[in-house]
């Protein structure tokens, strides 16, 4: 058994494997898996070969994700699968196992991927979940239709609205923890665009477009995907709502659903105009890994100390040590100036002692500190200085984003 990078002449096997596993119509489509992504590299092909065969294999998605403010380096594992006639052997197991090693070598702060088999498989290897918030709301036709706005809609064309597009996702997303950073590349690149990146309308008003909406009706269901606009442009979700609604209605639509936050303002709209109650909805399919827990809180530090300064509070020095995360350690020392250390040294540093799935939805801002259920308390101090660098925010993956 090997397991390593695969090699050009080993593509076409592991074509055939996602093909088998996953969807055997979709041969050209696992193809432009491989050349229709410009940040491609073979190495992010892992495979497990024995006798010359591809038996087992996955692939990375090397992304950048927003944690809080910041941004950190994310790999995105996909594709694991192992060929029928070798399963039950271990050769998935050995080969995620293997993965984590090849991301540290590829400086990835934080593992991401998504998984469609039940999720204890991955606990295994120390993955853990972190829930998304989702919605459902019954389509109330009666009520649908009201409402007016001198904004206008129309479908998405790709030649000349994919500029403006992307301009509002980024102004959309700078600040907003869980979304991944999308280059112009990214957008370009033929996975997004079999993934369904691209919005289904824009709406504009005297030619320059304001914001967009991405959705999917499947039979009675509307998906919302994505939802972008100027931020604290009003009319613009309205504008985007009533399309909706009127779309629902012409297609015999019953239910609406989204995997982002519930009291997003366009989810808040639409239940305003449906005139309905919503019903929350949670996605588990996300799971986290630390490759190198010291590294990812560090990127995180420009961003803490900023918010201490914004808080404009004073702290003393103090120390603290974050809960054991995949094996690892890591102690937060501050100086009582501004300044924000992480190391290695735990001398005089308080245990938080909570669990590793509040640790990652306290890192992400899915709770805020007075959320975090502490086994050992805390004083007062420490508690305050945490609170501070640990609010509440709303976190959203954008559907599309998924690989």
């Amino acid at each position: 058994m090997e397991i390593r990078a695969a090699r050009e002449s080993e593509l076409e096997q592991v074509v055939e494997l996602n093909c088998m596993a996953f969807n055997p119509n979709q041969h050209e489509r696992y193809w432009q898996y491989v050349r229709g992504d410009s940040s491609y590299r073979l190495s992010q092909t892992r495979v497990v070969v024995v006798n010359d065969r591809v038996v087992s294999t996955l692939r990375v998605w090397e992304r950048r994700i927003r944690i809080g403010a910041s941004l950190v380096t994310m790999g995105g594992i996909g594709g694991v699968c192992t060929h029928s006639k070798y399963r039950g052997v271990g050769y998935a197991s050995a080969l995620m196992r293997q993965t984590i090693d090849y991301l540290q070598t590829t400086s990835c702060d934080l593992g991401v991927l998504f998984t469609i088999i039940p999720e204890t498989f991955y606990h295994r290897f120390g993955w853990i979940s972190f829930p998304l918030n989702g919605f459902q709301i019954k389509s109330n036709h009666t009520t649908s239709s009201e409402g007016q706005s001198v904004l206008q809609v129309r479908v998405f064309n790709v030649e000349t609205d994919l500029d403006a597009v992307a301009s509002i996702h980024d102004l959309a997303n700078s600040q907003q923890s869980g979304t991944v950073s999308r280059t112009r590349a990214y957008w370009d690149m033929e996975p997004s665009r079999i993934r369904g990146i691209l919005p289904t309308v824009v709406t504009h008003q005297r030619g320059d477009i304001l914001g967009y909406l991405n959705y999917e009706i499947d039979e009675k269901c509307a998906e919302v995907l994505e939802v972008g606009y100027i931020p604290d442009n009003i009319k613009v979700l309205d504008t985007l709502v009533s399309h909706l609604l009127q779309v629902s209605k012409t297609e015999g639509v019953d239910e609406i659903t989204g995997v982002f936050n519930p009291q997003h303002p366009f989810v808040e709209r639409l239940i305003a105009r449906c005139n309905t109650e919503l019903t929350h909805t949670t996605d588990t399919a996300m799971m986290l890994y630390a490759v190198t827990l010291p590294v990812l809180l560090r990127r995180l530090v420009v961003g803490w100390e900023s918010q201490i300064a914004a808080s404009e509070q004073t702290f003393p020095s103090l120390a603290v040590k974050f809960p054991t995360v995949n094996n690892q350690q890591a102690v937060l020392r501050y100086d009582g100036n501004g300044t924000i250390q992480i190391t290695n040294d735990a001398s005089n540093a308080v245990d938080l002692d909570f669990n590793e799935e509040d640790f990652w939805q306290l890192l992400f801002g899915e709770i805020g500190w007075n959320q975090v259920n502490l086994d050992t308390a805390v004083s007062d101090e420490i508690s305050e200085f945490l609170r501070v660098l640990f609010p509440k925010r709303d976190v959203i993956f954008w559907y599309p984003d998924r690989y």
